[in-house]
């Protein structure tokens, strides 16, 4: 089933380079196994690439691994849930399903919108190029900068989440929860399950919020609602202090947290504390679709970007300069194209297969019809949770002593300063300040420079526009650069996009 990953493309006729599959997949997750498996089911030859060394992606992250391991791992399993276990089924088919070529480790560095993609595996790099690509790679943690945020003993919940699954540990000390969405019980809940008892849970979100919610409730919903009164009252039987509409989260401490404070109730309250669960709900991962050209789409409420896709999931192109030409071959599909959750993300991962199936084979037999009908319902829940649960550390823009990037170190204070002295543009701010170009690449900051932009009339009232991607997107080693396999002649032939800002032309759109 896995097959040699340096692959070297022999080139077609009028030197075209060949394609390697018909379809490639990125990212071994809900929705890009059960892409991937529908279309080889359907006689298809797939190429998976994933960057963990086993799939399930974030919500099934180790999960074979913990399920071989047994009885070691019976409280591990215990504890994280049949939501967790469910979704063995699905790896195992994935597994054994003929035709599909997985390929675990392996990151992607350059995305085009004509299927080639840049792929590095340990110290070997390349080119693979498929008729079609899938982009299943789903969502991250909304970047959350508060005072303290850098501090060693503060942690994202999805990052608490990947020590249980794959690395077993479990948190000790005094530790506090805070923020909003399901996430923040769940989480709660599953230490409750291993023994351990957080201080603490301090929710960003408040009562009328969730009244507010009841008016976009769904049938739909009722079965997320119930799980979710689930751990609130086991939660609370367990006598773990709850608070509400906390706001003002600061982190203390000098080698690392010490303390944690926020507002309740209009007063300022400090707790000791060792270690900080923040979590502010996900949005799509958009690096990779950013890198091959697709459009973004500015959410104001959600304060991030989304792709533009169709319902199938097919991506649409913004205007202007591109590293390729011609019609568009990227479907994007579950949390990497809108938050809906592991079923969803398995559901819209079949449509999108059933998609690209009737591009490949207009007579297929796919039935796209029923699959979007599954689709639609599958995300019924999601006005309901949204509103719920909205944004609450990211609500406001970081005050001016809070880091922002934290790769080069730059304050909220510094990017507005820069803002207000008239470098009012993403790339310009780039390329003065290096904000955006240490190893994340603009992943943790870029969303904030962007609201602190349109804070300070810099976006000049238009939706706020990423940095201009380029690749490679993840560090590439020199000597996998000079020994790239799979290299279309043309590529290197491209000197310039011509899209450096001018310093000078301060009016100047660089979008």
């Amino acid at each position: 089933m896995s097959g040699s990953t340096a692959i070297s493309s022999p080139h077609g006729p009028q030197g075209v380079p060949a394609m390697d599959t018909d379809v490639i997949v990125i990212g071994a997750g809900p929705s890009g196994i059960s892409a991937a498996v529908e279309l080889a089911t359907a006689g298809r030859k797939v190429i998976v690439l994933d960057m963990q060394p086993t799939p399930g992606g974030q919500i099934f992250r180790a999960l074979e691994t913990n399920v071989e391991a047994r009885p070691a791992t019976d409280l591990l399993l215990a504890a994280l849930g049949e939501t967790y276990s469910a979704g063995l089924a699905s790896i195992r088919e994935f597994r054994r399903t003929p035709g599909i070529d997985y390929r675990p480790g392996t990151t992607v560095w350059d995305l085009r919108s004509d299927g080639t993609v840049g792929w590095l595996k340990d110290e070997a790099a390349g080119y693979i190029r498929a008729k079609h690509l899938i982009l299943a790679n789903g969502a991250m943690e909304r970047p959350t900068p508060f005072p303290g945020w850098t501090l060693p003993g503060v942690m994202t919940a999805g990052a608490v989440q990947t020590l249980l699954k794959a690395g077993r540990l479990q948190p000790q000390g005094d530790i506090v929860l805070a923020g909003t969405g399901p996430l923040i019980f769940l989480l709660a809940d599953q230490l409750r399950r291993l023994g351990v008892k957080p201080r603490l849970i301090a929710r960003t979100d408040r009562l009328d919020h969730k009244f507010a919610g009841l008016a976009k409730l769904a049938l739909e919903a009722i079965p997320a609602i119930t799980k979710g009164l689930g751990w609130l009252s086991r939660l609370r039987l367990a006598g773990i202090p709850i608070r509400t509409g906390i706001s003002d989260l600061v982190a203390h401490g000098d080698e690392r947290i010490e303390a944690v404070s926020m507002t309740v109730a209009d007063k300022r309250v400090r707790f000791p504390c060792d270690l900080l669960v923040v979590h502010d709900g996900i949005v799509p991962a958009t690096d990779l679709a950013h890198c091959a050209g697709i459009a973004l789409e500015w959410n104001d409420t959600d304060a991030t970007w989304t792709p533009k896709t169709a319902l199938d999931g097919l991506a649409e192109l913004a205007p202007g300069p591109a590293f390729a030409e011609g019609v568009c071959r990227i479907h994007i599909t579950g949390d990497a194209r809108r938050i809906g959750g592991a079923d969803a993300a398995i559901i819209h991962g079949r449509h999108v297969a059933a998609s690209v199936l009737r591009l490949l084979d207009p007579s297929s037999r796919s039935d796209l019809d029923t699959t979007a009908v599954a689709v639609s319902r599958s995300l019924k829940a999601r006005p309901f949770i949204d509103t719920a649960f909205p944004i609450g550390l990211a609500s406001r823009t970081p005050q001016d002593g809070t880091l922002v990037c934290r790769c080069e170190e730059l304050t909220a204070g510094t990017l507005r300063d820069l803002i207000r002295g008239g470098t009012n543009e993403m790339n310009l701010i780039r390329g003065v300040s290096r904000c955006g170009m240490g190893p994340c690449q603009g992943r943790s900051c870029a969303i904030t420079l962007a609201r602190l932009l349109a804070e300070e009339g810099g976006s000049a009232g238009n939706a706020p526009t990423p940095f201009r991607a380029r690749p490679p997107l993840r560090p590439l080693p020199l000597g996998a650069l000079a020994n790239l396999t799979g290299l279309d002649p043309e590529l290197a032939q491209v000197i310039s996009l011509d899209d450096k800002p001018d310093a000078s032309a301060e009016g100047d759109s660089h979008a």
